[in-house]
């Protein structure tokens, strides 16, 4: 300390500009919380899980944010449509805003339901908002630059603008509560020291530290990602003001103590750090430890209180280098213009209490223990996470939420979001069956109101999507197939009849018989023409000319009869060909469209048989597949090829007969002709010549006829060949057609028995769907590997029901994927619920372990000052005691007497710090002064000590207490609920625990060995009596 002293100029200045090279380089951590923002949770925890898997969904770059607008007697015809015209023009501008994904009831009608309130006062456009480096006041001007000629009011919130306005507040908190500090630090001190210097000097030294402990945290925030939040540099002023100005005021008090006893300023200075100062490396050690132990914490938001150990490690730096060099320079002018120097005076409120105790240590304890015992059992920890509710309607963003949900329901404002993803593609049956599983389970859910998904995208079921509903379909499909069936066995049963009454081998004969016929005509042409070559040549056996035309004349009617006969039996048989044709065209349609229809069935049944557990132990089921497992065997060789080289077999007899026809019709002229001839000859020789001419003439005709007719029975044989043969297979697929129908109505029994418990199977032509593919689109990323889900819940989001329902909504989406094919995919829960849900884990986890750690920290620090086991254990009971009457005291007020949900989250876990680590601060105290009387027995000792450290610490909880009483007027719950939990925690340890339940417990145990001792010199004395 003398080398301090000695150095005392050196080391002011090295202090001076460390100070202002800190301050000056010093990064805006206010712009660096806008810009990064606070996280509460850790990077494991499920909701920020889901919201990586979101952005991994969705790439564009953003925070969805909001703007509401408002009209309390309902937005009017032309309202809409300047509130239109502002939106498009919002649109418009999405570039020079960095904005996207705009949703808003002019260009998606479809949307309006959800986006305008039923009353019609309320309008929401969302958008995804990218800062791009921007402050978000400054994004605020752009909009309403925008929407300045809006007759209604707007409102900009969500993500961005809350915590924009939260900040706001917390700074405003903060800077308010740093000049209402240094003012009543000021007149504290100048009531305590009726000087005007110790209070300016005090604040200016811990100036120092705070000043230069935030330049350092600042860098480290800035240069190494140090956790940082709203409450960091209001923790550091607050504990920096606090503590550092109770310090001061300890060695102040020991120093003007030193200077009362004629010491020389050096001497006072090193006494008083002999002593006081002593007290205070310990005090602070266990602030360091308490605050240390925040590294251990899972929360970034408790991480940051972390800052704290900067600022104590700079703090003790200064009470060692600067605090010496300010009493060695001013000496007495530094309690001016105090002439006094005398000590401090005892306390007599502390004197006495203290004293009344270890008389009284039994009665003392019990009534401690009777005040502090329910204020513990009776305590419930209700946390509450709810920052708009904090905001009130103060600010824009929180009263922009209330508004929607007041007039929307906050569950529709503030949706959780559940996210799976898989690392495989989702657009398939197996898939989406899972999904729609879990969507299922999701909504049946009690605090759940609402869900979307990629298979009930408006949030009921699509009817046609489900097996069930397919099933009803494909029944009624399967009784008119039957009958289709039934019908076409008639229809081939008779058309099967006709093949086998037709004989087709007398196409054949035909084809010989016309043949014969043909060459007939050729030797009658060649006869008739050497007739005329006779008559030519002037031979006039008429007799035998007119015998032989007679007989060419009888031939010539036998022809003509037979041809007449052939022309009749080739009607008969067109007709009955056509009729035929209808009935296979028929039949083989249909069988075609049973094909398919039966193979869409087998799909269905096949899902089917994955959604019903005990398919595969189902005789009923097995049967199902077998019957249609031979029904598709059965038509198996009826295929499109088969049918197509049918219809050519087909058309080419078809023009067999239209060509016999024609030759017939032409045969039966040429043989009319002929006889006209014959009738012409037998008129007259002499005209034979002529009308032979004519006859041969005509017979060549007739010739060439019978020449193409045999062709066309040529061609009309081969056709009726192929006919031939599908007769001989029609037969045996008519005898199929019998057992297709037969298993076709014991397949539509067993459906129309079986309970498909709405299995989904989506048809193969809906995922190709237009109107579908925008679901995928909403519902799924590009690569179809993660889809969302979209949950809106009953109660308010920041609820503790909300909060049991994530919980619920998290194990139900875990057990919906155990044991299907998504069962190795990642999930988790998105959105306001999800996130509270895991602050609220992560908190109570971090509450634990580090008040564990503290607690053991503490325990340690004060084993090794008191040197003894019971003494440290006291006094610990005593701070967790306080902590828990703190508590008991804030629910009491803000849950009980205001109707508050709960106390914000952060108060319990920065009470219990604050409340141990500045409570043990007074123990140290109190019990180094103790150890300063140790000629003196333990009971005496105590009290004279707390009549001389008594009014130090009530001081010093003045102080502190009254630091953070300047929290409250900054507006803010949070600050408000800590301010009075720390006060309160302070308040009974420095007026109950310490000056009372500490002394008790201390004499206790000479208290209870008197106690008995006195009972056993009595039992003792009644034996004798009863002897003599």
């Amino acid at each position: 300390m003398r080398k301090i002293i000695k150095g005392r100029w050196a080391i002011f200045s090295i202090w001076l500009i460390a100070t202002i090279v800190l301050t000056v380089i010093q990064p805006d951590i206010n712009a660096i919380l806008r810009q990064k923002g606070q996280q509460g949770t850790s990077s494991d925890s499920p909701s920020v899980m889901a919201d990586t898997i979101l952005k991994k969904m969705d790439t564009t770059e953003g925070v969805n944010n909001l703007i509401v607008f408002y009209d309390k007697n309902k937005i009017s015809d032309n309202e809409m449509k300047k509130i239109g015209e502002a939106v498009t023009s919002i649109t418009n501008s999405s570039q020079e805003l960095g904005i996207a994904d705009i949703m808003d009831p002019f260009s998606i009608p479809e949307a309006k339901s959800s986006l305008v309130s039923k009353d019609g006062t309320t309008l929401m456009v969302s958008f995804k908002l990218d800062k791009k480096g921007r402050e978000i006041d400054d994004i605020e001007k752009q909009f309403e630059s925008k929407l300045d000629k809006v007759p209604v009011e707007y409102y900009l919130s969500g993500e961005d603008f809350i915590n924009n306005d939260y900040l706001k507040a917390s700074q405003a908190g903060v800077e308010k509560s740093a000049a209402l500090t240094v003012i009543f630090i000021l007149v504290v001190l100048i009531l305590a020291f009726r000087s005007v210097v110790t209070p300016l000097i005090s604040l200016v030294a811990v100036a120092f530290s705070y000043l230069c402990s935030m330049g350092i945290a600042a860098q480290l925030i800035d240069k190494a990602g140090f956790p940082i939040t709203s409450l960091t540099q209001m923790l550091l002023v607050l504990i920096l003001f606090g503590i550092g100005t109770d310090y001061n005021i300890l060695l102040f008090n020991r120093f003007k103590e030193e200077l009362s006893h004629g010491h020389s300023i050096d001497e006072s200075i090193v006494n008083t750090y002999k002593t006081a100062g002593k007290t205070i490396a310990y005090s602070i050690l266990t602030v360091f430890i308490a605050f240390l132990a925040l590294i251990f914490a899972e929360s970034p938001i408790y991480r940051s209180g972390v800052v704290v150990v900067i600022g104590v490690s700079i703090l003790l730096l200064e009470i060692l280098t600067l605090t010496p060099f300010v009493m060695k320079v001013l000496g007495k002018k530094l309690f001016w213009p105090s002439k006094s120097v005398n000590g401090h005076k005892e306390n007599k409120f502390w004197g006495k209490t203290s004293s009344f105790a270890v008389k009284h240590p039994i009665i003392s304890t019990v009534i401690i223990l009777l005040i502090l015992g329910p204020m513990i059992f009776l305590h419930q920890e209700k946390l509450n996470f709810d920052t708009i509710g904090e905001l009130g309607n103060k600010y824009t963003s929180s009263k922009a939420i209330n508004l929607v949900a007041e007039h929307f329901g906050k569950g529709q404002a503030m949706p959780a979001t559940v996210v799976i993803d898989t690392g495989k593609a989702l657009d398939n049956n197996e898939s989406l069956s899972v999904i729609d599983n879990i969507t299922e389970r999701l909504k049946s859910l009690k605090g759940v109101k609402q869900v979307s998904s990629i298979t009930q995208p408006q949030g009921k079921p699509i009817d046609d999507f489900y097996v069930d509903s397919q099933m009803g379909a494909v029944t009624d499909g399967l009784s008119q197939t039957q009958d289709g069936v039934d019908q076409i066995h008639d229809g081939l049963k008779q058309a099967q009849d006709g093949f086998g009454s037709a004989d087709f081998s007398k196409v054949g004969q035909m084809v010989d018989g016309t043949a014969k016929l043909e060459d007939g005509m050729n030797a009658l042409t060649d006869g008739l023409k050497q007739i005329q070559a006779g008559i030519d040549d002037g031979s006039r056996n008429s007799k035998t000319i007119t015998n032989g035309i007679a007989a060419i004349e009888t031939n010539l009617s036998k022809m003509s009869g037979g041809v007449a006969l052939l022309a009749e039996n080739y009607g008969k048989m067109l007709a009955g060909y056509k009729e035929m044709g209808n009935h296979y065209q028929d039949a083989a349609q249909a069988l075609l469209g049973m094909k398919s229809a039966l193979s869409q069935m087998e799909s269905m049944v096949t899902a089917l048989g994955r959604s019903y557990a005990g398919s595969q132990n189902d005789a009923n089921y097995e049967a199902l597949k077998q019957t249609i497992n031979q029904l598709s065997s059965s038509l198996g060789q009826i295929t499109p090829e088969g049918i197509q080289t049918l219809n050519a077999n087909y058309n080419a007899v078809t023009a067999g007969f239209g060509k016999a026809n024609k030759n017939l019709t032409a045969i039966s002229s040429g043989l009319s002709q002929m006889a006209d001839g014959l009738k012409k000859l037998e008129s007259g020789l002499d005209q034979a010549s002529s009308g032979i001419g004519t006859i041969v003439k005509n017979m060549n005709s007739v010739t060439d006829g019978l020449g193409q007719m045999k062709s066309g029975q040529q061609q009309l044989a081969d056709g009726l060949n192929g006919f031939s043969v599908f007769g001989e297979k029609l037969s045996d697929v008519n005898n199929g057609l019998e057992q297709i129908s037969d298993g076709l109505g014991q397949t539509n029994g067993y459906l129309t028995q079986l309970n498909t418990n709405k299995t989904f199977f989506i048809p193969k032509e809906a995922l190709t769907n237009k109107d579908f593919k925008k679901s995928f689109d909403t519902f799924m990323s590009k690569d179809r590997k993660i889809t969302k889900f979209l949950v809106v819940l009953k109660d308010d989001p920041y609820s503790e029901n909300a909060l049991k329902t994530v919980e619920q909504i998290n194990q139900t989406v875990s057990d919906g994927l155990k044991g299907t094919v998504l069962s190795d995919a990642k999930s988790g829960t998105s959105g306001p619920s999800a996130t509270t849900n895991d602050m609220n884990n992560v908190l109570t986890r971090d509450l634990n372990k580090t008040t564990t750690i503290v607690i053991i920290g503490v325990l340690l620090v004060l084993f090794f000052v008191i040197r003894s086991f019971w003494t440290p254990v006291f006094i610990t009971a005593s701070l967790v005691g306080a902590y828990y009457a703190a508590m008991f005291i804030i629910n009491y007020i803000f849950i009980d007497m205001q109707g508050l949900k709960g106390i914000s989250s952060f108060v319990p876990f920065f009470s219990f710090i604050i409340i141990v680590a500045l409570g043990v601060d007074y123990s140290i105290f109190l019990m180094m002064r103790f150890k300063e009387y140790p000629h003196m027995q333990a009971k005496d000792a105590i009290v004279l000590a707390s009549r001389q450290i008594g009014g130090v610490i009530i001081a010093a909880v003045i102080i502190l207490g009254g630091t953070f009483a300047t929290l409250m007027p900054a507006g803010i719950v949070l600050l408000s609920e800590l301010a009075i939990a720390v006060i309160s925690g302070l308040v009974i340890l420095c007026f109950i625990l310490l000056p009372i339940f500490v002394p008790a417990l201390m004499a206790l145990p000479d208290a209870l060995a008197n106690l008995f001792s006195r009972k056993k010199e009595t039992a003792l004395s009644s034996e004798k009596e009863v002897v003599l």
